[in-house]
Formats: C-alpha cells, sequence, structure tokens
C-alpha cells in the first residue's frame, strides 16, 4: 500500500497518524496567545483560565470576518506544534476533516499552507476514511463528536463509500455534556459536604479532569467515587450511573434524533461511533433502540489512521488539491484492529398489534389492510382531512403479514416512523408511532386485549 502522514482535524481528539498507527491524539483546547502560549496545550487549564484557552477555533475559520483570521493563527500554531512533537518537518500529509468543516474553512487553511511545516496533499471526509478502510458493505451513519457540536452522516457502502446527507447540531458537544455532569457533581457535593467545588479554580479543574473516569467508572460498576480538594480540606462523594445518565439525557436525545432522521426507517445500518461514547452512562442502553444495527466504535484518531493506510493518489504539480466525498473501501488490517464491532439487539419481542391512536379515536387492527391517507374508502380506513400540508390522498397502508405488521409507503411527502422516513415498507411493531404530514398527524400503534371484532372498538378499562 501507499502509506501516507494524515491528520484528523477532529477538535475532540486531533490526531496524527502513519502507516495506519496513530502517533499522537490530544484534545483541541489551545492557548489563544493571551497569558497562555498560543498553539500551546492547555485542557490542563481549561477551567482554570478558560479566557486564556481557544476550544472554537477550528468551527471558526468559516467566519467571514476577522475571528477567521485570529482561529487561523491559532489553528496553524497547533499544527506546527502538533507535527514538530512527531518529528514531522517536511513532505505530504493528507488531512481527514470532519463533515462540519466547510470548503471555506479548508480553503483559509490551504492559503495559510506556505506557514505550516508540510505539503497539504488532500483533503478526505473522515468518516468516508474510517468506513473505506472498514470495507463496510451496507449503508452506515457515522457521528462525529466534537467539542461544540456534534454531526451525523449518512454514507452509501460498498465498492464504494459515498457521502449522501449529513445533519448536524449545534448542541451536544463534549464539552456542553460535561458542564452538565460538573453541575450535577456540584449539587451533590453541595449537599454532602457544604462544599462548592465550583467556586474555586483549582478544585473546578480536579473535577473537570476527572470527568472520564468517573463516567467509565460508573458505566461499569453503577456508580462511581469522586475525590475533591480545595479549602484545605479533602471532600468525597458517589454518584451514581442513573444520575449521571438523567444528565446527559438530552444530548441522548438529540444524538439519537440525528441519526433517526437519517437512517431509513428500521434498515440494519453500521453505526460508526467513537469509543469514548460507549464509556457515558446510559448511552449504551439508549442505543439499543436501534436493534438490528451494527454498533462499531472507533479508536481515538481512527480517522487519521485510516486516511494514512489507504492508498489515496498522490498530488501532481500544477493540479487543484482534491476534496474527496467518495472513495473506494479498501480494508485495512491495522485499521480493524482498532474497532470494535457488536450487533445490536434484533427486533424486540414485542405484543401483536391490535390497535392504532389517532387523536383520540382508537381502531382495531384487522387481517385486512387499512388504508390512511386523505381519501374515503368503502373499506375501513383511517381518512384524515382535507387541506394537510403533506398528506396524500392514498398515504400509506398497514397490514398483515403472518404475524408481523408492515406499514406501506405510497405517498410522495414521505411516512416516518419514530422519526425515520419510511423506504417504501418497514415492520412496525407496538409502541411505534407514525408521522404523516408537516407539521404532522402522529398516530401511535397499540397492543390492547380484545374487547370486540369491531376495528373502532374501544380500549379496555382496567
Amino acid at each position: 500500500m501507499n502509506h501516507h502522514r494524515a491528520i484528523e482535524l477532529q477538535d475532540r481528539a486531533l490526531a496524527l497518524a502513519a502507516a495506519g498507527r496513530v502517533l499522537s491524539v490530544a484534545p483541541s483546547a489551545v492557548g489563544n496567545g493571551r497569558d497562555l502560549e498560543r498553539g500551546m496545550p492547555a485542557w490542563g487549564a481549561l477551567r482554570l483560565q478558560p479566557a486564556a484557552v481557544a476550544t472554537r477555533h477550528w468551527s471558526t475559520l468559516a467566519h467571514p470576518d476577522e475571528t477567521a483570521a485570529r482561529a487561523l493563527d491559532i489553528a496553524v500554531a497547533e499544527l506546527r506544534r502538533r507535527c514538530a512533537e512527531v518529528g514531522w518537518h517536511d513532505g505530504p500529509v493528507w488531512l481527514a476533516v470532519p463533515a462540519s468543516l466547510p470548503p471555506q474553512a479548508l480553503g483559509r487553511l490551504l492559503g495559510a499552507a506556505a506557514r505550516l511545516p508540510l505539503q497539504i496533499a488532500g483533503f478526505i471526509e473522515a468518516s468516508v476514511a474510517s468506513a473505506a478502510a472498514l470495507g463496510l458493505d451496507r449503508p452506515a451513519l457515522a457521528l462525529e463528536l466534537g467539542l461544540h457540536q456534534m454531526t451525523a452522516v449518512a454514507l452509501e457502502c460498498g465498492g464504494q463509500i459515498a457521502r449522501r446527507q449529513v445533519l448536524s447540531s449545534e448542541r451536544g458537544g463534549l464539552l456542553e455534556l460535561q458542564e452538565g455532569w460538573l453541575g450535577l457533581l456540584r449539587r451533590l457535593c453541595v449537599r454532602r459536604t457544604r462544599f462548592d467545588p465550583l467556586h474555586l479554580a483549582s478544585s473546578e479543574q480536579q473535577l473537570f479532569e476527572s470527568l472520564p473516569r468517573v463516567a467509565r467508572e460508573a458505566t461499569l460498576a453503577g456508580q462511581a467515587h469522586v475525590t475533591v480538594e480545595g479549602s484545605g480540606a479533602r471532600f468525597e462523594l458517589t454518584v451514581t450511573r442513573d444520575q449521571l445518565a438523567e444528565a446527559g439525557r438530552w444530548l441522548y436525545q438529540e444524538l439519537l434524533q440525528l441519526l433517526h432522521r437519517l437512517r431509513p426507517a428500521g434498515a440494519p445500518v453500521a453505526l460508526l461511533l467513537p469509543q469514548a461514547l460507549l464509556e457515558w452512562p446510559g448511552l449504551r442502553r439508549a442505543l439499543d433502540e436501534l436493534h438490528g444495527c451494527e454498533l462499531v466504535g472507533l479508536a481515538p484518531g481512527f480517522a487519521a489512521a485510516a486516511a494514512s493506510a489507504l492508498t489515496l493518489p498522490a498530488r501532481t504539480a500544477g493540479h487543484t488539491v482534491p476534496l474527496l466525498r467518495r472513495y473506494v473501501a479498501q480494508p485495512v488490517p491495522a485499521c480493524a484492529a482498532l474497532a470494535t464491532r457488536e450487533l445490536l439487539a434484533q427486533d424486540p419481542a414485542t405484543p401483536a398489534i391490535t390497535h392504532l391512536r389517532c387523536g383520540e379515536r382508537v381502531v382495531g387492527l384487522g387481517r385486512e389492510p387499512l388504508p390512511i391517507g386523505r381519501q374515503g374508502s368503502e373499506a375501513p380506513a383511517i381518512q384524515l382531512p382535507e387541506g394537510m400540508a403533506g398528506v396524500s390522498r392514498h398515504h400509506c397502508t398497514l397490514l398483515q403479514e403472518g404475524v408481523t405488521t408492515v406499514l406501506i409507503d405510497h405517498s410522495r411527502f414521505g411516512t416516518f416512523v419514530n422519526g425515520e422516513r419510511v423506504r417504501e415498507r418497514v415492520a412496525v411493531h407496538a409502541g411505534d408511532r407514525i408521522r404523516i404530514g408537516e407539521p404532522g398527524t402522529e398516530l401511535e400503534l397499540l397492543s390492547l386485549h380484545p374487547t370486540s371484532s369491531s376495528r373502532d372498538a374501544p380500549p379496555s378499562q382496567s
């Protein structure tokens, strides 16, 4: 293989790799030139001197004002230092970039290439590089978690890996999650000891640096022990897995919403997630609702290792620098060793669907197909009002196929099950929610004890 050097521009874990091996990885929290030297590592000062630490310089590169110039100075200083640490002083390098980093940001980086110790040979999207090195043969969703945002990327996989769609959320970055965990630990500490660990910058930094260990310990053991020193005393407390999971629930919901919006309803896709997320209390359990999918945990720096091992094209003098959003699948054994793979639970063993709730109306399901839409029917049907946006006259149909209930979409507007768009047909289960129209009407599938053979039988009262 034609091995390269590669840098993964992920602010949560900026990584350098060569020949499929990760050389260094660290969060992109660096001095901004005020009190702390520009580009120098500053994760250990993030809560001590927050005004002196830059964490948004990569996402700010795309801004159309002077903030982009300042961000570029910080980014260049960080890259120069990181390259010097591993002995890179010249030669070409590929950059594995997150889908959230727009082309104008990459253009600014290219414009500053003369200030870098290396020549930029090209850009490849990190999710494409990762899926190509894994040789994925099924559709995939890749979650890119940054310090301040997260992005989900839908990939077509097979002989070629291609980016299909991208969704981003400005909420849900690692630092926002950790802020919630810090607030939880502060409340527990004040309640137990009357000491506020966020009152002192030193104790706040201690607590902040302990968060990865606390999360991992709580996930594995059900609880974690926390020690904080401040005001000449030592304070101890215990936090449970459920407490941390509840503090992060809003982010887990945001994450799942992105994945649901990109996944074709019920499709058994591969989910590419940073391994660090699987150590978050409660997240692994939340992911089980994506039953039938393969969960692929990627080690820190995985995209850099993948880009450094793929046979990427050599740059020719006078040619433009490429940005690759599709690439041929090239399984790399060294990269496979940096990933964990498991199959999430298959379709849950839910009770048979007996009824459909539409507003205040509960309709029983029989053996005959049940049409849903604006057009009435002589047969039993769910007729929605005229004038509803995004609803077809014959929108979709529920029918029984053996012991399975199937929803078939006939519309050009789309039918959504649990937030996922149906691609022609999908098996549904009791508890699933069907959304039709925009903003939409919601139908709920129920499993109730039958009280009548009539389709309009009311639910039984207990």
